[in-house]
C-alpha cells in the first residue's frame, strides 16, 4: 500500500509542477509584451516613450526581466516561497488577498460539503435500497432535475423570489456592517444562508445520485444475493455488505469535493456579491490582475490534486484489494 501511495504522490507532485508551469506560460505567451496587459495599452506606450525606467522597474518587480529561462527559474523560486507577487488591483501582497478571500469561501463551502455529504448519502441509500418505492419516485426526479440545471440560474431565481420579493434574505453582500460580536456572527449567517441552501441542494443532488447508483447496483450482486439466501437480516446485509462497498466510490468523490473547497461556486459568489476566492479569481481575470489570477489558479488546482490524492489514500486504506495487491507486489 505504501508503494501505491508513493506512486500516486509522485503523480500528484508532477501534476502540480505542470499546473505551475502552465500558469507561467499563460501570461508569457500572450500576444505582445505582458506588461501591456498589466498596465493597459495607453499607459504602456506612454511609459515606453517618456518613462522607460518605470517599465523596467515593473518588469523587475513582476519577474519579467531577463531570458525566459531566468524568468521561469525566478517564478518557481517565488512560488516555492509562497511569494505570488503584488496584486495590481490594490497593490497588496497576492497571498494576503487570497487568505482574506478564503475565509469567506470556507463559510460557504464547509457547511455545503458537510450537509451535502450527509443528506446526499443518507437519501441515496434510502432510494437505492428500495428502488421504485414512493420515496424513490419522489426524490430521484427532483435531484435529476437539479443535477441538470445550471447553478447560476437557480441562484438568480432564488435571489429574486426569496430576497427581492419575499425579503427573507439580504440581496447581496456578506454583512450589514457596523456590527460586532454575536450580532455580526448571526448577520453573516443570515447573509450566507441563501447561497449555502442553493449549494447544498446541488451538492446533495450529485451525492444522492452517486450513492443511489452504488447501492442499487451492489444490492443485486451475487454476494448480497447469497447472504440474503442464507437468511441474514436485511439490516445486516445493508450495513455489512452493501454500504461497505458503496462507500468506496463515495469517499473518493467526497475527497475530490474537498479539493474544491477554495474554488467554491464562481457565479454564485458573483450573483450574491460574496467576496470569496471564486469572485477574487473572476475579478482578477476581468481586470487583468495576472499575479492574482495565476495564484488563484495554482492554489485551486493544487487543492483539487491533493483532494484526489487524499481519496486514493483513503480508498487504499479501506479497500482490501489494494492492500493485497501491494502485498503480492
Amino acid at each position: 500500500m505504501a508503494g501505491h501511495l508513493c506512486k500516486r504522490a509522485l503523480i500528484a507532485l508532477l501534476t502540480i509542477f505542470v499546473i505551475i508551469s502552465l500558469s507561467f506560460l499563460m501570461v508569457r505567451f500572450m500576444p505582445g509584451d505582458p506588461l501591456i496587459h498589466m498596465v493597459g495599452e495607453e499607459n504602456y506606450y506612454y511609459m515606453k516613450e517618456f518613462n522607460p525606467q518605470e517599465l523596467e522597474r515593473l518588469a523587475e518587480k513582476y519577474a519579467m526581466s531577463g531570458t525566459l529561462g531566468q524568468q521561469y527559474g525566478n517564478y518557481l523560486s517565488s512560488i516555492l516561497h509562497l511569494d505570488f507577487g503584488t496584486a495590481y488591483s490594490n497593490n497588496q501582497p497576492v497571498l494576503q488577498n487570497i487568505l482574506d478571500s478564503c475565509k469567506w469561501t470556507l463559510i460557504l463551502t464547509v457547511p455545503t460539503l458537510l450537509l451535502g455529504c450527509l443528506l446526499g448519502g443518507v437519501l441515496g441509500v434510502l432510494a437505492g435500497w428500495k428502488p421504485g418505492s414512493l420515496f424513490d419516485r419522489i426524490t430521484t426526479p427532483v435531484f435529476l432535475f437539479l443535477n441538470t440545471v445550471p447553478t447560476n440560474c437557480v441562484g438568480v431565481v432564488f435571489l429574486v423570489v426569496f430576497a427581492f420579493r419575499l425579503k427573507l434574505f439580504p440581496l447581496n453582500g456578506m454583512t450589514s456592517g457596523g456590527l460586532v460580536g454575536m450580532a455580526r456572527f448571526w448577520d453573516i449567517v443570515w447573509h450566507a444562508a441563501l447561497p449555502v441552501i442553493i449549494l447544498v441542494l446541488f451538492r446533495t443532488s450529485s451525492n444522492f445520485l452517486l450513492m443511489k447508483s452504488n447501492v442499487s447496483q451492489i444490492k443485486d450482486e451475487d454476494y448480497t444475493v447469497t447472504a440474503r439466501s442464507k437468511g441474514l437480516p436485511e439490516r445486516r446485509i445493508l450495513f455489512r455488505h452493501v454500504l461497505k462497498n458503496a462507500m468506496l466510490p463515495y469517499v473518493t468523490s467526497l475527497c475530490i469535493q474537498v479539493g474544491s473547497l477554495l474554488s467554491g461556486s464562481m457565479m454564485l459568489e458573483v450573483i450574491f456579491g460574496w467576496k470569496g476566492m471564486a469572485q477574487l479569481f473572476y475579478n482578477a481575470v476581468s481586470s487583468r490582475d495576472f499575479p492574482t489570477a495565476q495564484a488563484c489558479f495554482i492554489i485551486s488546482a493544487t487543492c483539487v490534486v491533493l483532494g484526489n490524492w487524499l481519496g486514493d489514500a483513503l480508498v487504499a486504506a479501506i479497500d482490501p484489494r489494494i492492500k493485497e495487491g501491494a502485498t503480492h507486489a
